[in-house]
């Protein structure tokens, strides 16, 4: 079987260049991180081509994986000074934690059991350490009326998607707290028929201009195209 993620996956039209929508995201989720934690060890779980962690690893002790030896190639030159490691989830224990927080974006929804993915993710996280992920919204507005056009349904290996309830409820039965919940805005145009994409993306994106400009969480979850959760591990356990 062929690996599904090489070089085909992450084609430019896909993971583009300066300015695209990629690298504004990239830019949001490392600013996201700064905003919550003000030094440690960061890991990043499925950390693709390195672009988030090239924007931390001056201010922190950073480290990823992914199962894409390609893209490990690729954020190795992107993020020269992180730790990366070509690994599974289950492998990161052999990294040197625990974590001050873990981030991993558009990943649990590719996993077979993600629930005891983020009871694992607990085990690596430091007491008081924070978890942030990111992953597709079941319930965005025009989840269901999109079907099949819909960009979370258009990835066959995305074989976990959940409602943001459902995400919630797995990351507190792991041991978590959750801290905040929030979206990413509304950018999977075109939502209505005989509007130009552009002019639909100018009006319902702005939110998401705003949000990203500013790095500050503002979105509620159910006017987003994703859920991007934060969660904390307790200090002492119950």
């Amino acid at each position: 079987m062929d690996e599904p993620y090489d070089e085909a996956y992450y084609d430019p039209g896909r993971y583009g260049g300066k300015y695209s929508q990629y690298w504004w995201a990239r830019r949001f989720y490392a600013a996201l991180i700064k905003r919550f934690l003000e030094k440690g060890k960061v890991l990043e779980i499925g950390c693709g081509l390195g672009h988030v962690l090239a924007r931390l690893e001056n201010d922190y002790e950073t480290f990823g994986i992914d199962v894409s030896e390609y893209a490990i190639e690729q954020a190795r030159t992107n993020s020269p000074k992180s730790d990366l490691r070509t690994a599974a989830m289950e492998e990161a224990g052999s990294l040197p934690g625990p974590f001050d927080l873990i981030a991993t974006f558009h990943v649990v929804e590719h996993l077979d059991d993600p629930g005891r993915a983020l009871e694992h993710l607990w085990e690596m996280t430091r007491p008081g350490g924070l978890l942030c992920f990111a992953t597709p919204n079941t319930e965005a507005p025009f989840a269901q009326s999109k079907g099949a056009q819909w960009y979370a349904n258009q990835d066959p290996t995305h074989i976990s998607l959940k409602s943001p309830r459902e995400w919630k409820e797995l990351t507190r039965r792991a041991g978590y707290e959750i801290q905040q919940t929030f979206g990413d805005g509304m950018w999977d145009v075109p939502y209505v028929p005989f509007v130009p994409p552009r002019i639909q993306l100018l009006f319902f994106g702005l939110p998401a201009v705003l949000q990203t400009l500013t790095c500050v969480p503002l979105i509620p979850t159910r006017f987003s195209e994703s859920l991007i959760l934060v969660a904390r591990r307790p200090l002492q356990e119950a």
